[in-house]
């Protein structure tokens, strides 16, 4: 072998070994990366890092003592496929992270506001937070920059727990959930960013169909966004649409149309419900607010189902004004007169009465 051949070949040698050594230093810090962003309450039994993706095996996020849950997160397989060079900078870029066979905890607590995996999100802010001395000269912590262009939910299951409801709060679960979500900015900008999700409400008599399709723009809270139920099971919703007595509704099916528009922080909503085959327990506990008698009498009169159409307008800022209350209001009144019944004298019962259904719908919004 000529001393030429030899000089070629150890050069070749020693560049592979350069690239090898680069390689699995740039593999070691993904993965490193990775479990700093799960935090200690967050695992993956494996993470495999590929050439075009990145692939989490078996994810596991636990969840803080006050969660009605014992994790927030749980998935088989969790894919992303990244922009390689974003993950050494503070502009992290993901085209499209992939959740399959999952199980999703959302908490509704007594303020209203909505939670999921608070300790993956403030975990996060902590080590935002923890960046204050790379951040400007007065000492302003310095976020880093998540995009990712298309969230994929496959195959899941949710449980929705709402503490406004009951105590301890109140399980709505969501099975076989599809959902695709993009794009995503954090800190979040003023774009659309698109919603489209399936799956089915999972009651004690039905499964029924759930779609919701639009978008929402964050910071700003401008949305449109369309929500339609078919086969509801009217015992999964009847802590909502009978708020002192939800045993009194024990049968039926609910079916919704409705659009939500927000913009300038001014709520625009029209929908249709129509409810179908409703059956009622034993007992003398007003219905929707209005006498039992009068409505058994006008749901037989109707041959077992009620339609009627409501619409809502209001300033989100204005305190007088309250989606929960709003909808009650318009819900309960064209219940009453779709069956033909008075609503004198039982007005001041109504708010009280359907305010539940209004705090339902409302939190699929986030408002």
């Amino acid at each position: 072998m000529t001393k030429p051949v030899k000089i070629t070949l150890f050069t070749l040698v020693i560049i592979v070994a350069l690239v090898a050594t680069a390689a699995a230093l740039a593999m070691h810090m993904v993965v490193t990366r990775i479990n700093a962003v799960l935090g200690e309450q967050g695992r993956a039994e494996q993470i495999h890092v590929g050439l075009a993706e990145i692939v989490l095996e078996n994810v596991d996020i636990g969840a803080p003592p006050d969660w009605p849950a014992r994790q927030t997160l749980r998935a088989a397989r969790v894919v992303i496929v990244p922009r390689w060079r974003s993950l050494l900078s503070d502009e992290i870029s993901l085209e499209r992270v992939t959740v399959n066979d999952y199980y999703l905890t959302v908490l509704r607590p007594r303020d209203g506001a909505i939670r999921y995996m608070p300790t993956l999100r403030e975990h996060r802010n902590e080590a935002s937070s923890g960046d204050a001395a790379s951040g400007d000269q007065g000492g302003t912590p310095r976020r880093r920059t998540v995009n990712i262009e298309k969230l994929e939910l496959r195959n899941g299951h949710v449980d929705f727990y709402d503490a406004t409801i009951a105590t301890p709060p109140y399980r709505v679960p969501l099975d076989e959930l599809n959902a695709d979500i993009g794009p995503i900015r954090q800190p979040p900008v003023n774009l659309h960013t698109q919603l489209h999700a399936q799956g089915l409400m999972v009651g004690k008599n039905r499964r029924g169909k759930m779609e919701l399709d639009g978008w929402v723009a964050l910071p700003s809270h401008d949305a449109d966004i369309q929500l339609r139920l078919r086969s509801a099971d009217v015992t999964l919703l009847a802590p909502y649409l009978q708020r002192r007595s939800p045993a009194a509704l024990a049968g039926g099916a609910m079916d919704l149309d409705m659009r939500t528009e927000v913009e300038k922080e001014r709520l625009r909503a029209q929908g249709r419900m129509t409810l179908t085959d409703l059956k009622f327990a034993e007992g003398d506990a007003p219905l929707l607010a209005l006498p039992r008698k009068a409505v058994l009498a006008a749901m037989e009169n109707s041959k077992g189902k009620v339609s009627f159409d409501f619409s809502i307008t209001g300033n989100l800022h204005d305190p007088k004004f309250s989606m929960d209350e709003s909808l009650a209001t318009r819900v309960t009144a064209g219940f009453a007169k779709a069956l033909g019944i008075s609503v004198e004298g039982v007005a001041g019962g109504v708010g009280e009465a359907v305010k539940g259904l209004g705090n339902a719908l409302d939190s699929l919004f986030g408002k």
